[in-house]
């Protein structure tokens, strides 16, 4: 049995927030062990702050939580999976929308534990890394002009402390706990993004995140907001083995010109996303850039290559729709980013025609293998390696609904595309050329008689980077990087082509004793490449990329 109170406290309390006042003495004399309780500023009332657990707020959008003087603290069997920057694959995933749809066939939809029955399956499509949408107990319920709504997203203020009670079956500490635990046995790591307020101390931020970390084996944090205190937060000791990722950071400005005890900074490389997509759709120019997007390697800090996220189309409505559809989102579809840099393929929003959809499987496969097959860190968008589409909203983070809520019928609709992006996963992790340690040097500094990675057009060691190609090739040697046996690892030759007619690409020669062969491919069929050895010529069908091994 719970007792409620109140426990008043100067106007400016909530917003000065003055660390762990409401744990005085005097306040726990107040009300029995068990007692809930929320902070009386003026005429309103607020859940502490600080509190490590709610009592209510069980129901998605609906707010009747109390602080709870006890906070019962989990016990983490697992250790953390310590996954190298360069091996991570993540996976950015919203812990309701991803089962709450009844096509997920989950037990407790919407949850915690639901997650946690689809670890088999993110094991099978390869992540090593979950980056989880804001998942502490964030206040979903906004009132606007247009009426009341409900933020799925989550990126406002909450009680920082305490997993979403909504977001569990039974208890939520416990609930979570588990779900970390398991992700750890089965090696993946768990990062959570945390939104942050201008007039959020410093002392604070380092408080919430130091938190996670020692109570729930937290594996990393995506920090956001304005005004963070990077630097702080970059240089704390107790978070230095601790993976942190921000939108933009200037390593110079936290390090100077030291470097840092070890390399736990990563970046969300948006540019990489909107260049991409230009070249994907076809614009002139790009070939210079893309190619060093391909490479980009920073030393300092990790970079997160990106073609999706949350705030904008999925990947198949990027080759679906070329406008937003965000009418439901009652803003007259005001809303939302017009800079989509998307194509529709021919016909906007679903298509009957088999042309229209072939070229969009073959677009969503272009766009895996560019992301995949670069050297930054990849992050997929949950659902787009099975074409989950939001129907072209562009921003629903106010749909708590099937616009936003992961369809999984899609993933039998797509087994194609799914299963070649469980292909291309694995090609990416079993091939260290494509995710080296250090950046490439673009040069033959081992004497092997063949730079570590050379550009080519369609003759070989000829590079042709002019404004009116968009087709190029890069040959990766496998000699620079160590397979896990201790073997060289491959030679490699990607012909990329996101011009609307074919061209023929003639490869360097390889090692003697080996030659060139098809590997892997954005086409099907016809449409796959075909390479010629007598003539050493690879036929490149037009908008496909094509991957060649030496065997």
């Amino acid at each position: 049995m719970f007792t409620a109170g109140a426990i008043t406290f100067p106007k400016n309390w909530f917003t000065t927030r003055i660390q762990e006042a409401s744990r005085t003495a005097a306040a726990r004399d107040r009300f029995p062990e068990n007692s809930v309780y929320r902070i009386r500023s003026g005429r309103q009332e607020h859940i502490d702050p600080y509190v490590r657990n709610i009592e209510g707020n069980r129901k998605f959008g609906k707010r009747d939580g109390m602080g709870c003087f006890d906070s019962p603290v989990p016990v983490m069997d697992q250790k953390k999976p310590s996954i190298e920057w360069e091996d991570m694959i993540l996976y950015l995933l919203n812990v309701r929308a991803y089962t709450m749809d009844s096509s997920s066939k989950v037990k407790n939809p919407g949850t915690f534990d639901g997650l946690r029955e689809k670890i088999p399956y993110i094991q099978k499509l390869g992540i090593t890394s979950l980056l989880l949408q804001p998942l502490y107990d964030f206040n979903e319920v906004t009132e606007q002009e247009m009426g009341r709504k409900l933020n799925l997203w989550g990126y406002v203020p909450g009680n920082y402390f305490v997993p979403k009670p909504s977001y569990a079956s039974g208890d939520p500490i416990s609930e979570f706990a588990a779900l970390v635990d398991e992700l750890h046995k089965n090696r993946m790591e768990v990062i959570l993004q945390f939104y942050f307020m201008p007039d959020d101390a410093p002392s604070f931020i380092l408080e919430v995140l130091r938190y996670w970390v020692m109570t729930y084996s937290i594996d990393g944090f995506e920090v956001m907001g304005a005004g963070l205190p990077v630097k702080e937060i970059a240089r704390d000791a107790y978070l230095s083995d601790t993976k942190l990722i921000f939108v933009e950071f200037d390593p110079d400005n936290v390090y100077g010109r030291s470097e840092p005890a070890s390399k736990n900074i990563g970046v969300i490389n948006n540019p990489f996303m909107y260049d991409m997509r230009k070249f994907l759709k076809g614009d002139e120019d790009m070939l210079s850039t893309v190619s060093r997007h391909i490479l980009s390697n920073p030393e300092r800090t990790a970079q997160i290559n990106l073609m999706t996220t949350y705030h904008g189309f999925t990947l198949r409505d990027l080759v679906s729709y070329e406008r937003k559809h965000n009418e439901k989102n009652g803003e007259g579809g005001a809303d939302g980013s017009d800079y989509n840099y998307s194509w529709n393929c021919g016909d906007e929003g679903p298509s009957r025609k088999k042309a229209v959809n072939q070229l969009r499987l073959r677009q969503m496969k272009n766009a895996m293998m560019l992301m995949l097959m670069s050297q930054g860190i990849p992050m997929l968008r949950a659902g787009d390696e099975f074409g989950n589409t939001q129907k072209g909203n562009n921003n629903a983070w106010c749909q708590d609904n099937k616009i936003s809520y992961i369809d999984w019928e899609d993933l039998e609709k797509n087994r194609e595309f799914f299963d070649f992006t469980v292909e291309l996963i694995g090609l990416r992790k079993d091939h260290p050329v494509f995710h080296g340690r250090y950046a490439k040097k673009m040069y033959d500094y081992i004497s092997c008689g063949c730079p570590d990675v050379s550009f080519h057009g369609e003759q070989a060691w000829n590079q042709t980077f002019v404004n009116y190609n968009r087709h190029f090739a890069v040959m990766y040697a496998g000699a620079y990087e160590k397979k896990p046996s201790g073997k060289n690892d491959d030679d490699f030759y990607v012909a990329y082509n996101m011009h609307w007619t074919g061209h023929r690409f003639h490869p360097p020669k390889t090692a003697k004793g080996k030659k060139w062969e098809l590997f892997i491919s954005s086409g099907s069929g016809r449409e796959a490449g075909i390479y010629d050895k007598d003539k050493n010529e690879l036929a490149v069908y037009a908008r496909s990329i094509v991957v060649l091994i030496a065997r």
